[in-house]
């Protein structure tokens, strides 16, 4: 995925003294040099609300001025995600925190998100969950009731933990169940903290097509 090409089409949406915010994911040092870079080649001056601490050092390194969330709503926000509908809901799976994640996108009064995949008639049902380390299997025994679920581990077989400690629990939707239903209900289950299936709350998509190396933008 060409960074750099993203980090200059959302560039372009910043404006002067916009609050702007960029969801976890593996590679956001390398997408954050970009965007400081041409910020400053632009002479705009913006600030970022970091969704870790990771972030957080990474800015503080770029000397870039930080400001929490408890001050200032987001006025532009990014998020790399897995698939995109139709009508802009969302998947994301690489995250460090969907709690962050989820109020950084509630948040934003411009979130984009990237994909590398053009819009999709139905969302996958492949959905990830952050919950709560405390009786961890009950959590995935309920979830059951969704559909297949179970906590996700690295390849050495250790259980993988978000930023603030929780562990990833990963869920294969059943077929006969909405996922606006289970958006809205699975919460309900004790242990659930949030969920990576983001509904109704992108007003932007960046599809980047590496075949042709360029990015197709759509808007609500």
């Amino acid at each position: 995925m060409n960074l750099e090409l993203i980090a200059i089409n959302f560039v372009k949406l910043i404006k002067n003294n916009n609050i702007i915010a960029v969801g976890g994911f593996e590679k956001e040092k390398i997408f954050l040099e970009y965007i400081v870079e041409k910020v400053k080649n632009l002479d705009l001056k913006v600030y970022f609300v970091p969704t870790s601490s990771r972030q957080a050092k990474i800015l503080h390194d770029l000397s870039q001025d930080m400001i929490s969330l408890n001050d200032k709503e987001i006025d532009l926000a990014i998020e790399f995600v897995d698939h995109v509908d139709s009508f802009f809901n969302f998947i994301k799976k690489d995250t460090f925190s969907f709690i962050r994640d989820k109020m950084i996108a509630q948040s934003a009064l411009n979130l984009v998100v990237v994909s590398t995949k053009d819009l999709v008639e139905n969302l996958d049902t492949d959905i990830y969950l952050e919950i709560s380390t405390f009786a961890w299997q009950r959590t995935v025994l309920n979830l059951q009731s969704y559909g297949l679920a179970r906590v996700v581990k690295d390849l050495d077989g250790d259980f993988i933990k978000t930023e603030i400690g929780h562990y990833l629990a990963r869920l294969t939707l059943d077929h006969n169940i909405s996922l606006e239903d289970f958006e809205s209900s699975v919460r309900n289950i004790p242990g659930v903290l949030e969920t990576g299936l983001f509904i109704g709350l992108a007003e932007t998509v960046f599809i980047y097509d590496e075949k042709q190396d360029k990015i197709i933008t759509k808007t609500r």
